[in-house]
């Protein structure tokens, strides 16, 4: 099961992916900061729907754009260009989970 969110500022979300780029977190303009944990055993693949040009990006292995968060893993992301909405996927099928956190303040 995968779920897409509009997370109010300052909230925790678990999504479950599979390996299919799956839209994870919305458009939020207030959003300073991400960050995403990993506590599941295979790699997750987050990156922007867009890249900086305005070209889709596709969560995945192998996809240009993506970070990888590996299995045990946190990685926080601040600034600018993380307001915008955000895909993800995992490195193999199944339901694997990731942990996202946002926050307005750095």
């Amino acid at each position: 099961m995968t779920t897409q969110a509009a997370l109010s500022i300052g909230g925790t979300l678990g999504v479950l992916l599979s390996n299919v780029s799956t839209a994870i977190l919305t458009t939020n303009a207030l959003m300073k900061k991400i960050t995403f944990h990993n506590p599941g055993s295979v790699v997750m693949y987050v990156c922007p729907s867009l890249d900086i040009n305005g070209g889709a990006l596709v969560a995945g292995a192998g996809q240009a754009g993506n970070y990888a968060v590996y299995p045990g893993a946190t990685m926080v992301l601040e600034g600018d260009g993380v307001a915008g909405s955000w895909l993800g996927a995992a490195a193999s099928a199944g339901s694997n989970p990731l942990t996202i956190a946002v926050s307005e303040t750095l």
